[in-house]
């Protein structure tokens, strides 16, 4: 095996390891696969978190929103530089969540994200979840027209 396959398969490894713990209540793993200086793109509502605890704290919201979320990953995709997932979350609307109060209403999203490794580790994240579906789910669609 080469060095380059060793590493696509490390980052493969560690971009599921992260997904899963953090889409679980498991944050501590952000501390050990998440990069100190991490740089984030395209989160929901503005924020960007830019350090593992920022980080922490948006998965912690992520579970509040969510009561019994479910995260399916569908797809990872990988080079040396770079990992790529696609999943869908399944949850039951239980906070605000960009301007709407909770609706309890059971929402299903499909999402993509990108992330640039850097040894191992998570350093940058773009992430897009679909906004659009999500609002349309719990009524803010309806609310802004």
């Amino acid at each position: 095996m080469s060095d380059i396959e060793d590493i696509i398969r490390r980052n493969r490894h560690n971009v599921a390891r992260f997904l899963d713990a953090t889409h679980s209540g498991e944050l501590d793993v952000i501390d050990e696969l998440v990069d100190a200086g991490i740089v984030t793109h395209g989160f929901p509502c503005g924020s960007s978190p830019a350090s593992r605890e920022e980080y922490k704290a948006f998965f912690a919201d992520l579970g509040e929103q969510w009561a019994d979320m479910e995260f399916e990953l569908h797809a990872l995709v990988a080079d040396a530089h770079h990992v790529a997932a696609r999943f869908t979350v399944t949850g039951t609307h239980d906070a605000e969540l960009m301007g709407v109060p909770a609706t309890g209403r059971r929402v299903a999203f499909d999402g993509m994200a990108l992330y640039r490794m850097k040894d191992g580790l998570i350093a940058e994240t773009w992430l897009q979840p679909d906004n659009l579906a999500i609002l349309d789910q719990i009524g803010g669609l309806a609310a802004a027209a």
